[in-house]
């Protein structure tokens, strides 16, 4: 699965996960009917992660072409432009997963940090 010697598995696995056909369809079915899917996931108690993949155009070699833009959002925010509803959903998967995650381990996103509440 590597592309190179500095992979890393955990970026692998998040990845891996986050290509999901069934999902790809839906978000593709959103877009060509409203221009942009979204959804909110409450994962834990008043804290929601906010998702959203748009169409948007953009200029790439002198050409006008559709593109595909990721948010995430949950006190802070990821985003990328992605040429691809593929990519985009992969994006999506792994920043999504990443956000919940760099909660439990660091204290991402929260009022204090990781140290602070443990006291």
């Amino acid at each position: 699965m590597s592309s190179t010697s500095n992979a890393v598995p955990y970026l692998e696995r998040l990845s891996a996960r986050a290509k999901d056909p069934g999902r790809i369809k839906a978000v593709q079915a959103a877009i060509e009917a409203k221009g942009f899917w979204e959804e909110f996931i409450e994962w834990r108690l008043s804290i929601v992660t906010s998702l959203r993949i748009e169409r948007i155009r953009k200029r790439v070699l002198n050409e006008d072409a559709d593109w595909y833009r990721v948010c995430v959002k949950c006190d802070s925010e990821l985003m990328c432009d992605c040429p691809t509803i593929e990519r985009a959903v992969e994006y999506l998967g792994v920043f999504e997963h990443l956000v919940a995650d760099l909660f439990w381990t660091l204290g991402w996103p929260s009022w204090a940090s990781y140290g602070r509440m443990k006291h």
